[in-house]
């Protein structure tokens, strides 16, 4: 008996950009169907800014990993979890919803070259994205790919995010640390900076962004700030976490 494939599909609800407490949510589809919208009323997932990135929690490989799919209120603190793992040419979602009781659980399977295509395909697709969104996707994953930060200048890119409601600048911080006697690095703080962004080309200012961050060391960048003094967290802001977070996905053995 040959067994039963659902077809896997993912929709981005957009947002409003210039509300500071709206954000892009990414929806999983089974079928042509919103399971977390029929099953899990209440339920909202996460921000398409995390989940579609390359190498993000939908992308599943060799090894199984967890993911919190959707949650019941922002802090997550209840959530729908699902692990997804490969096996051959099949994509399986083994999904368990907290409740009274034991939790509800149940099982999907994809074909894996229709699941990997769709993946690809929502990845690529930004049209819910604006442009200062771009900017910071675009210049966050170029600064990720330049190794050396901690032998060169001792520090790390922390994030860099685009916050809803501020359509004209992206924020970035970076991680300090100190070159101790014995080689060791010690952690220090963090330095960031507000850049504005413009009509040009979204690929073509992250680039020039990040020759201008990598020029030299990064502390001296024009409007770099550092801690200690007034936190960056006053005049920076931190990334906005809306509903689960594509941070907490992990891998298991």
């Amino acid at each position: 008996m040959t067994e039963r494939l659902h077809v896997f599909g993912i929709r981005v609800i957009p947002s409003d950009p210039r509300d500071r407490y709206d954000h892009p949510e990414v929806r999983p589809l089974i079928d042509g169907v919103d399971v977390v919208e029929r099953d899990h009323d209440g339920a909202i997932c996460g921000d398409a800014r995390d989940w579609l990135l390359p190498g993000g929690p939908f992308s599943v490989g060799d090894t199984p990993h967890e993911v919190e799919l959707a949650a019941w209120c922002p802090c997550a603190c209840r959530t729908l979890d699902v692990t997804m793992r490969r096996e051959g040419g099949t994509v399986v979602w083994q999904w368990e919803e907290p409740g009274d009781g034991a939790p509800h659980s149940g099982e999907y399977r994809f074909d894996a070259g229709q699941y990997d295509a769709e993946v690809e395909r929502a990845v690529q697709d930004r049209s819910w994205e604006w442009p200062s969104a771009a900017v910071a996707r675009i210049l966050g994953g170029i600064l990720r790919t330049r190794t050396g930060w901690l032998d060169a200048w001792t520090c790390e890119v922390g994030a860099v995010w685009s916050p809803p409601g501020a359509l004209d600048e992206i924020r970035l911080f970076f991680q300090d640390y100190a070159l101790q006697p014995d080689g060791a690095l010690a952690f220090k703080g963090h330095f960031g900076t507000v850049r504005p962004v413009t009509g040009e080309d979204p690929a073509a200012q992250a680039e020039r962004l990040a020759q201008e961050l990598t020029a030299g060391d990064p502390r001296k960048a024009d409007g770099m700030r550092s801690e200690p003094g007034t936190p960056l967290d006053d005049w920076l802001g931190t990334p906005d976490v809306s509903g689960p977070s594509s941070h907490k996905w992990y891998r298991t053995a």
